[in-house]
């Protein structure tokens, strides 16, 4: 070896040089991860990844080499004929070393790329070692879950890996020995030298036996293979493919041990007889004979036959989903509400979500934006407790919020230069709120915060409003340099100074020409404004800033805000996933990952000015024994629940991506495990709905209706909460309502999923039936195809339903958006109560109409009340809503008469529009 020992130096300085880039990035990576707390992820990664590829590289180079070099040096003296011989005498004894270097080189190459290849399953090593029992026993082979969740992905691994490694070294020492002209044929007979027969009947052999433990492996994995019905062994798995591979584990040890008596007798027969014998078991044993039982045994009987197999499926897959403690509740779906219902439910009503993610984040980017280099990233539900500015009252109002992000690349272009882009135009600032179900006069949000600087109007704390981490921070920025940087507009803009201890110390030159060597960026060394106390915040987008510091965990969609203590937080849903838990239902997660198993066990928090990430278990490890091993594998990155500020814990919510999973997967797994046969005819099959809003296109309808957030009282409860729901519809033609779910997410019952089936011989309408219901009311269809020739958009939001007592009203407002300044308004609420259906100016007039009483449960927190003459009666808002509708029908028809030149028409209108106008003015008075 100590020939080779200068070409293995050069090989490392070659590396070391290539690799430069990759260097910095370790070394920054490691500054980052310390920075925030977490360089035990870090350490546990690097050191694992390396560990990992050393291990198994060296292992690879020494079975592969190691074989090589035998098969090298068992080799015969070369014959006069042979191509070596011919290099011997041409080069002299630099042939031989030649092949030799080439060799060891190859070898190497290879190697390298094992070591590679093996560094990416370091987690799968550690998994391994840091395994924690799921205390449920599988009900074929007795095994704890755990070892198919946290030790088979490494057995299975090990496994391949070894069965490759031996693979390469048998092929490829069969080929240095028949170019060494150590194997030869003659006619039918091969002749081997010395030594060489028996150097590679060892490595068959080993390919045999390890063949046979293969088949081991691929017992435990019937209980993960997908079936057209249910995953896991069925019947004929049970009864037929495990006695098979039995069998096969048999015949592949005997195929093994004839290879070795092989070795000392002439020729190859018994090794052939051995692979021949393995071959034709593998294809009448583990293929054949298992389709028969399938075919002339389970399908004539598949009902019986699989039902055991079904039950444990069921049990299963509602265990790994988190659905096997579903509460179910009878629903009666009346299709009437009286006045006094609708007041004592009066604070679910007012929480009625009117306003929809799309149309308010356009009307917020359109209002609120205030410069053209803010923007508003996204918009996020959710429940705080509010003061009302006229009664002092606390109230429990659900609102959306969104950050006020500072979009770098909406800078003007004059001014997207080095110092603005990392040096001042560092921060976005503050947020704005508006309930989910008031609008102004105008059809605008009704704002409980706005502008800059924030202005609340529901006595919400603003301490600290920059936002230096968010949703679009996507560059890298120094701050506490020279610099000013800016904090936002007005008197020429305010100046701020960054006060945290947050990001990387800039220090000497070194770390400066470190910083420049990662973003390939000169002007980091050259400029003057960053001193060495300055700090340099990188990966500041919080799905990179998560991502990093968490790799474990798989996270939600939609990371959301929250204000706390005068602050900006973003709250992010964790999961713990695995796609190895027996016998459960595979489903996609809105990533395109495959699970079988999903807990939403943690919660990330990161501060929205510091960058800190703080990442609670929410879950109890009995409940999920992944993160139990998680924590053991990081010490100290999870921090229990109980440690999360209590102003924050009042905001965490189910997560949407996981309630989606599971009401996806509970519309065919809502079957106790004790009704296999239920589950095998399809009796009671269900679905969620397609998005149902006015003017839906049939890829639109195609889309399933998303999960949404309602502050409601569920029957027989006392106070409202904060939920998460969805209505389900019968599978086929007819899509009627048949129950709907929800998840709550206040602390008290946190996490609690609740079912409210109807009773099988209602006829309840779903929330597609509803909109057809409205496109086919005339009045309504009308007055929007009206409002659509003027110039403007018209469209609704999706429509909601909304439980109240024992009741379904459906709710669903209708927007107006002009040409000219593309802010939506809302215009008219759309409201259907079994067979009634009413589109008024206010959710309080529709509502009045449907149940036929007049009613008013909602109030505009901070709104004035309207002044009320002494001795004067109540005006029916209702009446006079429908007489402003009627006039302006009334004009509309006498300016299109007049257009057509129909002036006897035109005279009628205009009488009739005179008409209307007294009435008015008399219920006015």
């Amino acid at each position: 070896m100590r020939k080779y020992l200068g070409i293995i130096v050069i090989a490392v300085l070659v590396l070391l040089l290539i690799s430069a880039g990759a260097i910095v990035g370790l070394y920054t990576d490691w500054l980052w991860f310390n920075n925030i707390g977490f360089g035990v992820v870090f350490s546990k990664m690097v050191v694992n990844q390396i560990g990992m590829g050393l291990v198994m590289g060296l292992l690879f180079f020494g079975i592969v080499y190691g074989n090589l070099w035998y098969a090298r040096r068992i080799a015969p003296p070369p014959s006069p004929m042979g191509l070596e011989h011919q290099l011997i005498e041409r080069l002299g004894s630099l042939a031989r070393r030649g092949i030799g270097i080439v060799i060891f080189l190859a070898s190497i190459i290879v190697s390298i790329m094992m070591a590679l290849e093996a560094a990416t399953h370091w987690q799968n090593w550690l998994m391994y070692t840091s395994a924690s029992s799921f205390g449920v026993i599988d009900p074929v082979f007795g095994k704890d879950i755990g070892f198919y969740v946290f030790k088979m992905p490494f057995i299975s691994y090990a496994y391949g890996w070894l069965f490759f490694a031996l693979a390469v070294a048998t092929i490829t020492s069969a080929a240095i020995h028949y170019a060494d002209e150590a194997i030869e044929v003659f006619g039918n007979r091969i002749q081997f030298a010395p030594k060489v027969k028996a150097h590679l009947g060892v490595l068959i052999a080993l390919m045999f036996f390890l063949k046979a433990y293969g088949y081991r492996l691929a017992m435990y994995g019937l209980l993960n293979s997908q079936g057209a019905q249910f995953d896991g062994a069925g019947y004929t798995d049970i009864h037929a493919r495990i006695p098979a591979m039995w069998i096969l584990i048999v015949v592949t040890i005997i195929g093994g041990l004839l290879v070795l008596m092989n070795i000392a007798r002439r020729g190859v027969g018994l090794a052939i007889a051995g692979f021949v014998g393995v071959i034709g078991a593998s294809i009448l044993v583990g293929g054949i004979y298992p389709a028969m039982v399938e075919q002339f045994s389970v399908q004539p009987n598949q009902k019986d036959k699989e039902a055991p197999y079904i039950s444990r499926a069921i049990e299963a897959t509602q265990i790994a989903y988190g659905l096997g403690d579903v509460h179910t509740k009878l629903f009666a779906a009346n299709d009437t509400l009286t006045a006094d219902q609708a007041v004592a439910n009066k604070a679910t009503i007012e929480n009625i979500r009117l306003w929809d993610s799309d149309h308010l984040q356009q009307a917020y980017n359109q209002i609120q934006t205030l410069q053209q280099y803010y923007h508003f990233g996204d918009v996020d539900v959710d429940r705080y407790w509010l003061t009302d500015p006229k009664t002092g009252e606390k109230q429990y109002r659900q609102v959306w919020l969104s950050a006020r992000e500072l979009d770098q690349s909406r800078l003007a272009e004059g001014s997207q230069t080095w110092v603005n882009l990392h040096l001042q135009y560092t921060h976005g600032y503050g947020y704005v709120m508006s309930p989910v179900n008031e609008m102004d006069s105008e059809g605008k949000p009704n704002f409980f915060v706005k502008d800059i600087s924030p202005r609340t109007a529901v006595g919400l704390p603003m301490d600290q409003m920059s936002a230096y981490f968010g949703e679009l921070t996507n560059n890298y920025v120094f701050v506490k340099t020279s610099a000013q940087e800016f904090n936002f507009p007005g008197d020429g803009g305010k100046t701020t100074k960054y006060k945290a201890t947050s990001g990387i110390q800039v220090g000497g030159f070194l770390r400066k020409l470190v910083m420049a060597i990662k973003y390939s960026d000169i002007n980091i060394l050259l400029n003057e404004n960053i001193q060495s106390d300055s700090r340099i915040l990188y990966d500041r987008d919080i799905e990179t800033r998560m991502t990093k510091a968490l790799p474990f965990l798989r996270f939600d969609s939609d990371p959301y805000l929250v204000t706390a203590n005068g602050k900006l937080y973003w709250i992010r849903d964790a999961y713990t996933i695995t796609d190895a838990y027996p016998y459960s239902k595979r489903q996609l997660m809105p990533d395109g990952t495959y699970v079988n198993y999903i807990r939403n066990s943690v919660k990330v928090v990161v501060d929205a000015y510091t960058g800190a990430v703080d990442a609670y278990i929410v879950e109890k490890p009995l409940n999920d024994p992944i993160i139990e091993t998680y924590r053991k594998m990081y010490p100290g990155i999870l921090k229990p629940v109980s440690q999360m500020p209590k102003e924050l814990k009042e905001h965490l919510r189910y997560p949407e991506d996981l309630f989606q999973i599971q009401t996806a997967l509970y519309a065919r797994w809502h079957y106790d495990k004790d009704n296999p046969n239920g589950f095998y005819n399809n009796a009671d099959l269900w679905k969620i709905p397609g998005k149902a809003e006015l003017g839906t296109s049939s890829d639109q309808a195609a889309t399933v209706m998303e999960p949404y957030y309602v502050i409601m009282k569920l029957p027989g409860e006392d106070s409202e909460e904060f939920m998460l729901m969805t209505p389900y519809v019968r599978a086929g033609e007819r899509a009627n309502m048949v129950s709907w779910i929800c998840a709550k997410c206040d602390p008290k019952d946190y996490g609690r999923i609740e079912l409210y089936q109807f009773p099988n011989q209602k006829n309840v309408y779903g929330p597609q039936q509803i909109v057809a219901r409205v496109n086919q009311d005339p009045v309504i269809s009308s007055r929007l195809s009206l409002w659509g020739q003027k110039g403007s958009t018209v469209g609704t939001g999706n429509l909601l339903v909304v439980p109240i007592e024992s009741s379904l009203l459906y709710v669903m407002p209708v927007y107006l958006i002009s040409e000219g300044n593309q802010i939506p308004e809302i215009k008219k609420v759309i409201v259907a109560l079994g067979d009634n259906i009413a589109m008024e100016s206010t959710l309080d007039q529709a509502l009045s109409k449907v149940i036929g009483a007049q009613v008013s449960v909602t109030t505009l927190i901070g709104a004035p009340a309207a002044p009320v003459k002494p001795g004067a009666k109540p005006v029916p808002s209702a009446d006079i809503s429908g007489l402003i509708d009627q006039a302006s029908q009334q004009y509309d028809k006498s300016q299109a008469a007049q257009r057509n030149g129909d002036w006897a028409e035109y005279g009628k209108q205009v009488n009739a529009l005179k008409a209307t106008l007294e009435e008015l003015k008399k219920k006015a008075k």
